[in-house]
């Protein structure tokens, strides 16, 4: 907390009376450097973390920026990821139970476990009313291309192949309006790297992405994610709103209030 205290008087305190006049609910950073590997949302000020008073949001560059309001009716997405033990990575137990509440909740095609392999992702990824793409894996982010990856069960979706998946909306009347990445190190990066894979997949065309900083807890993870899709249906509320709500229900609770639950996530690029 001190040296979040500390980032906060540099980077909050000199415009927190113009933030209050002007009745600012959200902000959106563009760091550089060593700050693009800092959760923005745990600065505090000595009472509260700054996600209790704004919703937060990064870009990696305000050319990447093309923030637009998300459209609830048309939602359809992909949801996949592993709960089984797969390659000597352990299982993921609540995987199964957040992957399968969303997609009822939301429509689309569930990719669990065994169904969960680079050929059916790719068929999957063919439908054109698809805008969502939910990914609930391992993965690791290395800061070179070659080491970098999201587990499936017969293999690896290196970040080049997440970015061909992704550049595909770039030539359909939907784009791929949010990629989900509930996985360990999604968001992750050296200070060139520009927040790891979720960047990639904003730079290959998505118009956000919500991928974690550090290896997450299973069990708070599930319960932001679902709160966060729970929270994305009311057409008044930003996906910066949403999540910061999904945040702070998990600050509320005194067994994952320390920020190593909830701040690893980050949304990248449009919050609203």
């Amino acid at each position: 907390r001190p040296h979040a205290r500390r980032l906060y008087q540099w980077l909050i305190e000199p415009f927190q009376s113009e933030l209050a006049s002007r009745e600012i609910d959200t902000l959106v950073f563009v760091p550089d450097g060593i700050l693009r590997t800092v959760p923005m949302s745990a600065l505090y000020d000595g009472r509260h973390f700054l996600i209790e008073k704004y919703a937060v949001a990064i870009t990696p560059g305000m050319e990447l920026t093309d923030p637009r309001p998300l459209d609830r009716q048309q939602l359809r997405g992909v949801f996949g990821g592993l709960s089984k033990a797969v390659r000597g990575f352990p299982a993921l137990a609540h995987v199964s139970g957040e992957l399968q509440s969303i997609q009822q909740s939301y429509g689309g095609t569930l990719l669990l476990n065994e169904d969960f392999q680079l050929d059916r992702l790719q068929q999957s990824l063919s439908d054109e009313r698809l805008n969502v793409l939910h990914i609930a894996t391992h993965a690791e982010f290395k800061g070179d291309i070659d080491n970098s990856f999201l587990l499936t069960f017969d293999g690896r979706l290196t970040i080049n192949e997440l970015a061909d998946y992704v550049g595909l909306f770039r030539f359909r009347k939907n784009p791929l309006e949010l990629l989900v990445l509930s996985a360990c190190e999604t968001a992750q990066g050296d200070d060139r790297a520009a927040l790891g894979l979720s960047g990639v997949a904003i730079k290959a065309g998505a118009r956000s992405a919500l991928g974690a900083l550090w290896k997450v807890n299973d069990v708070a993870t599930s319960r932001l994610i679902s709160d966060f899709y729970e929270q994305l249906k009311d057409p008044a509320v930003s996906r910066a709103v949403a999540l910061q709500r999904a945040q702070r229900d998990l600050i509320e609770d005194l067994s994952y209030r320390h920020p190593g639950y909830w701040s690893a996530f980050l949304l990248l690029n449009s919050w609203l």
